[in-house]
């Protein structure tokens, strides 16, 4: 038992989509000593999704992301399909809804072009946001398409991704209703073989979680897996927790090895209170998400990963981090006020 355990650590440790994130340390560090700062942010870097408040009863919702190159250039569809995908996850994650897109294309043939719009605009069609705005580059060295979406939500239903609490249930939530993706081995596609409606019925729990202010967390999966994921929420809450191994539920054909490390295109990570970890289950699982609560937060500012009798330390935030972004304290205390509009 031993032995697998600690594999399966170094091998989270090891995982390229873990790796990648920790540079941007440094680039946050830069931000925190030079950076505007804007008393309209309610909060930004650490979320899935900033909160911008302008008055009102509403907080605008921001966020972009990248596709990675790999993908850029060997499947232009489906990497323009994914610019919007990933974006549309953080917007909910937050308990919010994505209303328009921004894109950027860009591409040395135009063929290629196309087909980066093409899987935009099919992701649009389905997740029913308009592309508003983008940049084209046509005469780039290298395929690129990214993507950055606008939501709103209501100040009293924002979720943070930060104000995770000590003793709060660690709940793990994926729609095992999908495939592994044709063009990625470590990719399960839960979207494109749905509907709209099916796929905006399961995305709808998320602004339900945040209009009965069920949730004190929430991060979408990324591309950093179950764990990597939870690493980020953690550190940006200043808190540890323990998983559990043999509570986190995956497809028959996957490998718990490759199910901690894959990109679960619809899968999100949230905490809440043991009071009302039993209805946010059942209300996840009401909206067609396997969820089951995987352990529990704490004080200790580490990641422990349980398997039987046995635990291992994946990440110690007393010695290491990842993205280490400044938790704002406005968070904690949204309410209804707002700042005048300059």
């Amino acid at each position: 038992m031993t032995g697998r355990l600690k594999q399966l650590v170094k091998e989270v440790r090891d995982y390229w989509g873990l790796r990648r994130k920790q540079p941007i340390g440094k680039l946050v560090t830069i931000l925190r000593k030079e950076g505007f700062q804007c008393p309209h942010v309610l909060s930004g870097i650490g979320e899935d999704a900033a909160a911008i408040d302008l008055g009102g009863d509403n907080i605008i919702l921001l966020t972009t992301d990248a596709i990675v190159p790999e993908l850029a250039a060997s499947n232009p569809y489906v990497a323009g399909y994914a610019s919007i995908l990933v974006n549309v996850n953080d917007i909910y994650a937050a308990g919010g809804r994505p209303i328009a897109a921004m894109v950027n294309v860009a591409f040395s043939k135009m063929e290629v072009g196309v087909q980066f719009m093409r899987g935009i605009c099919e992701a649009g069609r389905k997740f029913r946001v308009e592309v508003v705005r983008g940049h084209t580059t046509p005469d780039a060295k290298a395929n690129a398409v990214s993507a950055s979406i606008c939501g709103v939500v209501r100040r009293d239903s924002y979720i943070s991704a930060g104000s995770a609490q000590r003793g709060d249930n660690l709940i793990l939530a994926v729609d095992l209703e999908g495939r592994v993706s044709p063009n990625y081995p470590l990719g399960w596609d839960t979207t494109t073989q749905k509907t709209s409606e099916e796929l905006l019925r399961r995305y709808e729990v998320m602004r339900l979680f945040g209009q009965q202010r069920l949730l004190n967390s929430s991060k979408d999966l990324s591309n950093g897996g179950i764990i990597g994921t939870t690493l980020l929420l953690l550190e940006y809450a200043r808190m540890g927790a323990v998983i559990d191994l043999e509570s986190i539920r995956y497809p028959h054909e996957i490998t718990l090895r490759n199910w901690l490390k894959m990109y679960i295109s619809t899968g999100f990570v949230v905490t809440t209170t043991p009071e009302k970890s039993e209805t946010v289950l059942k209300m996840f699982q009401k909206h067609g998400f396997a969820a089951s609560s995987i352990g529990t937060v704490n004080q200790d500012l580490k990641l422990r990963l349980r398997l039987g009798s046995e635990e291992e330390t994946v990440f110690d935030f007393t010695q290491e981090s990842i993205v280490a972004p400044p938790k704002p304290p406005q968070v904690r205390g949204l309410g209804t006020g707002s700042h005048k509009l300059c």
